[in-house]
């Protein structure tokens, strides 16, 4: 039996900057800079986890414990820690009404004048990871267990890798037979904790993008740490032609 409860907490702390040009000579520019953390021990489940549409960060739609849920306290599954954009739209100064005007005319007028230049960039680090394991016991519901945790689990930035983006040596399956590692009487919930790993941070510039790639594995087991899959596809470029008559 399942029912919903309106309990939970989350906060969140951003400094947030903003430096804008306006428009004159052909220039406009805005550049924004956001530092921010949200944590929570209820999870968004319309927007990362679970059945939701986003992103599977790890982070399960009910505690391991319902009972206790002060182990849930952690970060948000949406947040990011620092996120710049920086955009600018540039006219070029060749065509009717612009600085060379009066030499736009023909064919070279028609093919160079007119344009304008829109670059965008947005550049912000990963989001929280959520090591999971696969279920010790009938929980109950949707409940999944998290492993223990032994050491840090963040890998120093120069030793991440696809095949390996954070410790997997720092989690320990929880296990039901005496005999094993990991071992510990009466235990079905781990004292891993939510969102205490980093993703891989994601850059876009328009019309040249670089490779961002995808969440790596965050359940113990084949492919735990292992990114497998891009975030978006590679390489994509947009072009845009607009003519007025």
């Amino acid at each position: 039996m399942q029912y919903l409860s309106n309990v939970g907490l989350s906060n969140y702390h951003s400094p947030q900057t903003r430096l804008e040009k306006r428009f004159s000579r052909g220039l406009s520019g805005l550049v924004s800079y956001t530092s921010g953390k949200a944590l929570t021990d209820s999870v968004d489940h319309l927007s990362t986890s679970g059945a939701g549409n986003g992103v599977d960060v790890g982070v399960s739609r009910t505690p391991q414990d319902g009972f206790n849920r002060s182990p849930e306290y952690g970060l948000a599954e949406f947040d990011v820690q620092h996120r710049f954009v920086a955009s600018a739209v540039y006219m070029v100064p060749y065509g009717k009404g612009r600085s060379y005007g009066a030499y736009a005319k023909g064919v070279s007028g028609f093919l160079l004048g007119g344009w304008e230049l829109s670059p965008i960039i947005t550049i912000q680090s990963g989001l929280g990871l959520t090591a999971l394991q696969s279920t010790l016991l009938n929980l109950g519901g949707e409940r999944t267990s998290r492993p223990n945790r032994l050491a840090n689990g963040a890998l120093p930035q120069d030793q991440r890798t696809a095949e390996r983006w954070f410790d997997t040596s720092a989690f320990l399956i929880l296990q039901t037979d005496p005999t094993r590692p990991g071992f510990v009487p009466n235990q079905a919930f781990g004292n891993s904790g939510v969102g205490i790993m980093r993703g891989v941070s994601r850059g876009v510039l328009q019309l040249v993008q670089r490779a961002n790639f995808g969440v790596p594995g965050v359940t113990m087991g084949g492919g735990f740490g292992e990114i497998v899959a891009m975030s978006t596809e590679p390489r994509v470029i947009q072009f845009a032609l607009k003519y007025k008559f």
